[in-house]
C-alpha cells in the first residue's frame, strides 16, 4: 500500500494531508509522527494527539490522546503545535486493528515530508500573518466555562462579556494566543519606526487598541494618520451631515493629538466607509520602503475575535503608491472628489522578483475594481479558495458560484462570514450548492457553531456575534477578504481591506493587492484557509446531521468501513488536489 503524503504550512499552521489507493483493510484510522529540528536535542520525533477517541474509552470533555491510541478518522490533519520558527516534518502511519489491539502496519507508512520551516515567508519580500481568532470552537468553549466558572458568572453570555473585558490587557494570555503572528508582525514594524526614526503613513477604519493606539504616539510627529470616524448610523430624522460630526475613534484621536501625531479626519459615514487599514513604513529620510495591508483593523476584536491576515511587502515601489493613495485621502478631508476616484480607476502596478502586482484602491466607477477580481477567477484552472465576510451577490461570489456551477472540475473551497440574504444555502446547511433536500457536500461554509454531543461541548454560536441579535463580541466572524487561485500552478492571492462588494467598490474607501507569481505565499495563504474551512465545515456537517434527525455520535468508529465515503467524491477531490 503506498501512501502519498503532504505538508503545506505558513507562520502558524502545518497541515499534512495524505492519500491512499484503496481502503486498507482493518484500518481503524492513521497515526501521525512528526519530527522537529531542536538546536540543543537535535531531531526529536513525537506522536500528534487526537481529541476524538472511541466510546469504550469514556473520553472527557477536551482529553486527548496519542493518535497511536486514537487515530484520526480523515486524510488531513492541521498540527496546531507548530510554532513559527519551527522546522517540522511529517509521516503518516495505519492503524490497524488485529487481535483485539491497534497495531502501527509500518510497512505502509508514508515517507517522510520534505523539512518546512513555519515562517511568514521571505520569497520577494512578502510575507503574510494571521492571528486565531476563531472563537467558535472547542478551545473557546473550554475556555469560557472555566472563565465562567472562576469569576462566578452564570452565563455564557456574561462570560463573553468579561473575556471582551480581558482583552484590553496587553499582557492576558488569552489575548497574546488568540491575537498570534499578526499582532506580532504589527508591532514589529511600529517599534522598529520608532526605534529607526523612521516615518509611518496610516489610513485606519477602526482604532481602539490600547497597545497599538501607544506604539503610534511614541512616534509623535513621524506618524501620518489619516483616521476614519468608523462605521456611524443616522439616527431617526437626523441628517447624514450632523450624523458624520460623530466619532467612534473619539478617544484614540484625542491620544493622537496630544502626542503630536500628523493627524487628519475623514469623516464620511454615514453613506460610506473609510474602510482602509494600510501602513506604509518609510525610513528616516521619509523614503517609503514597505507596507503592510489586509483585513485586520486596529481593535482588540480584530486582533483577537476575528479571522482575520496581515500582509507585508517589503518593496519601495508598492509602498510608494500606498503613499501616495494616503496623500490623495488626506487632501479629499471628508469628500470624494473626482481626482481621489479618477486615480482609484486604474491599477497601480508594482514587480519584485518573479512576483507581479497591481494594487487597486476604491471607490471607482463601473466596478472596474471587481472586474479585475472576476477577471482573475474566470482564467482559474484548477481552484480558488477563499475567506469573506459579507461579499454580497453582485461581486466574486457571484462569480464563484456561476464557476461552480458551469466548472464542474474546479476545485472549490471557502467560508463566508454572511452569506446573502437570498442564498438558498441560509434555508438548508449553509453550503452554496446544496439544495433544499440538504447536501452533505459542503463546498462553502457560513460559520454557526455546533451543539453538543457525545463528549463534544456546545460552542459559542454565530448570533452571540451578532450584535443586532443581541451579540456581545462584534459582528464580523469571518474578516478576512482573502482569495487564492491555482496554488500549485500559476498562483494568484488577492488581499486588503476591500470585502469583494458592490458597496466596497462604488461607495468605500478601500484597497486590495492581486500578486501573481508568488508560489510560497499562495500557498501559504491556501493552508490558512484550508484550516479555517475544515473548522467550519465540520460544524456544518454536525448541524447538517442534526437536522435531518441523525447526529454524529462523536466517537471513533471501530470498522474499517470509516475510509470509503473519503475515498470518493468530494474527499477524492480533495486529495487529488493537495496531495502532490
Amino acid at each position: 500500500m503506498t501512501i502519498q503524503v503532504s505538508l503545506v504550512s505558513n507562520c502558524d499552521d502545518a497541515v499534512v494531508l495524505w492519500k491512499i489507493p484503496a481502503s486498507i483493510p482493518d484500518c481503524w484510522g492513521f497515526a501521525i509522527e512528526k519530527e522537529m529540528k531542536d538546536e540543543k536535542k537535535g531531531v526529536v520525533r513525537t506522536t500528534l494527539d487526537n481529541r476524538m477517541g472511541f466510546e469504550r474509552d469514556k473520553p472527557r470533555i477536551g482529553e486527548h490522546r496519542p493518535s497511536t491510541q486514537w487515530p484520526f478518522q480523515r486524510f488531513w490533519w492541521a498540527d496546531f503545535t507548530a510554532n513559527v520558527g519551527q522546522t517540522v516534518r511529517y509521516r503518516v502511519i495505519p492503524m490497524a486493528h488485529t487481535g483485539g489491539k491497534l497495531q502501527a502496519l509500518m510497512s505502509d507508512a508514508s515517507d517522510w515530508t520534505d523539512w518546512a520551516t513555519l515562517s511568514g515567508g521571505t520569497q520577494d519580500g512578502m510575507s503574510s500573518f494571521f492571528n486565531r481568532g476563531m472563537l467558535i470552537s472547542q478551545f473557546m468553549s473550554r475556555y469560557l466555562e472555566d472563565l465562567r466558572v472562576k469569576q462566578g458568572l452564570t452565563t455564557t453570555r456574561e462570560a463573553l462579556t468579561a473575556f471582551k473585558d480581558s482583552l484590553k490587557n496587553h499582557e492576558e494570555p488569552i489575548r497574546i494566543f488568540l491575537s498570534g503572528e499578526l499582532r506580532l508582525a504589527l508591532l514589529d514594524l511600529l517599534q522598529t519606526a520608532s526605534r529607526k526614526k523612521q516615518h509611518v503613513y496610516a489610513a485606519l477604519y477602526e482604532l481602539d487598541d490600547d497597545e497599538l493606539v501607544s506604539a503610534l504616539c511614541a512616534l509623535g510627529a513621524r506618524a501620518h494618520v489619516v483616521l476614519a470616524n468608523g462605521s456611524i448610523q443616522a439616527k431617526k430624522g437626523e441628517g447624514a451631515a450632523n450624523a458624520r460630526r460623530r466619532d467612534q475613534n473619539k478617544e484614540a484621536r484625542a491620544r493622537l493629538e496630544k502626542a503630536k501625531v500628523d493627524l487628519h479626519g475623514r469623516f464620511i459615514s454615514p453613506g460610506a466607509l473609510g474602510h482602509n487599514k494600510f501602513l506604509v513604513i518609510a525610513d528616516s529620510k521619509n523614503k517609503p520602503m514597505a507596507v503592510w495591508t489586509g483585513s485586520t483593523n486596529w481593535t482588540g476584536t480584530g486582533l483577537c475575535t476575528q479571522t482575520n491576515n496581515g500582509f507585508l511587502v517589503k518593496d519601495g515601489e508598492a509602498a510608494a503608491q500606498y503613499r501616495d493613495q494616503w496623500i490623495r485621502l488626506r487632501d479629499a478631508k471628508n469628500e470624494f472628489p473626482a481626482s481621489l476616484v479618477d486615480a482609484n480607476n486604474l491599477p497601480a502596478e508594482f514587480s519584485v522578483g518573479k512576483s507581479k502586482g497591481r494594487i487597486w484602491f476604491s471607490r471607482t466607477t463601473k466596478q472596474v475594481d471587481l472586474a479585475a477580481i472576476n477577471d482573475v477567477l474566470n482564467n482559474a484552472k484548477e481552484g480558488v479558495l477563499f475567506l469573506m465576510f459579507q461579499p454580497g451577490n453582485q461581486g466574486p461570489l457571484g462569480t464563484i458560484r456561476t464557476l461552480q456551477n458551469g466548472r464542474k472540475r474546479l476545485y472549490i473551497k471557502g467560508v463566508v462570514s454572511t452569506l446573502p440574504k437570498n442564498d438558498e444555502s441560509q434555508v438548508t446547511v449553509k453550503a452554496v450548492n446544496s439544495s433544499k433536500s440538504v447536501s452533505s457536500t459542503l463546498d462553502v461554509v457560513q460559520p454557526e457553531g455546533a451543539h453538543p454531543f457525545a463528549n463534544w461541548a456546545a460552542t459559542v454560536k454565530r448570533n452571540e456575534f451578532l450584535t443586532k441579535q443581541g451579540g456581545v463580541i462584534g459582528f464580523a466572524i469571518i474578516h478576512s477578504k482573502l482569495i487564492v487561485v491555482d496554488p500549485f500552478t500559476n498562483p494568484v492571492v488577492i488581499t486588503g481591506s476591500h470585502n469583494f462588494s458592490a458597496n466596497a467598490s462604488k461607495k468605500n474607501d478601500e484597497n486590495f493587492v492581486i500578486i501573481e507569481g508568488n508560489k510560497e505565499l499562495a500557498m501559504h495563504y491556501a493552508s490558512h484557509i484550508l484550516s479555517v474551512y475544515h473548522h467550519y465545515r465540520w460544524q456544518a456537517y454536525v448541524n447538517n446531521r442534526q437536522a435531518k434527525g441523525s447526529s454524529p455520535t462523536g466517537y471513533l468508529q471501530e470498522i474499517d468501513a470509516w475510509q470509503a465515503p473519503q475515498l470518493k467524491g468530494d474527499g477524492a477531490r480533495e486529495m487529488d488536489f493537495w496531495v502532490r
